[in-house]
């Protein structure tokens, strides 16, 4: 009588068996999906691509030599401050600059950034960055809202994607930030990379 129950429930319970292993089977099917299109999980928005890169070029603008015809950013006034202040906290520098596809100020054009940092530390040169990657040009087309502190002594920075719009519409995620090059000579100029894994 025990074998005969204990058959039973083997029978009984082999259709919720084959049920959750179906069911299984579609998750993993969905992840591996939702992987390739960025973890993209929004059912109601589009979603976009699952990275993004783009580079950054500056160009400051500097009254030593009034490059005023030739420059992206530029800085505010100092802190009115009397005592010493070697990493200049404080100050902001607010910025448009050109966004290309390559590293090349040459490559071809996507955009503008359009956004501000500001040095805020006492102990070292770090830069407080809020700004917008406005995608014109190329496969996507929107805008991608970038934030986070950037220590210019690290080879890799990383700031946070907050939004976008567009393409971009509804984007979260990781930049990745590279310094490229830099020409410390007047009017200094650099070029920077961003490199972004998005989520929807």
């Amino acid at each position: 009588m025990t074998s005969l129950r204990a058959s039973s429930s083997v029978r009984f319970s082999l259709p919720l068996f084959a049920a959750a292993v179906a069911f299984y089977s579609a998750c993993l099917v969905s992840m591996s999906d939702a992987r390739k299109q960025g973890s993209c999980n929004n059912k109601v928005l589009p979603c976009g691509p699952p990275s993004f890169t783009f580079y950054l070029h500056n160009t400051v603008y500097n009254p030593a030599v009034d490059n005023k015809d030739n420059f992206n950013s530029i800085y505010g006034l100092p802190p009115n401050i009397s005592f010493p202040n070697p990493y200049t906290f404080g100050v902001m520098n607010t910025f448009e600059e050109p966004i290309t596809s390559g590293p090349s100020n040459t490559s071809a054009p996507l955009g503008k950034a359009q956004g501000f940092y500001l040095l805020n530390s006492f102990n070292e040169y770090t830069l407080f960055h809020v700004f917008t990657a406005n995608i014109t040009e190329g496969d996507y087309k929107g805008t991608i809202a970038i934030f986070g502190q950037v220590r210019e002594v690290d080879p890799v920075r990383y700031l946070t994607v907050i939004g976008g719009t567009g393409a971009f519409l509804g984007a979260r995620g990781l930049a990745k930030n590279r310094l490229i090059d830099i020409d410390h000579a007047p009017p200094a100029k650099w070029t920077m990379s961003f490199e972004l894994d998005l989520y929807y």
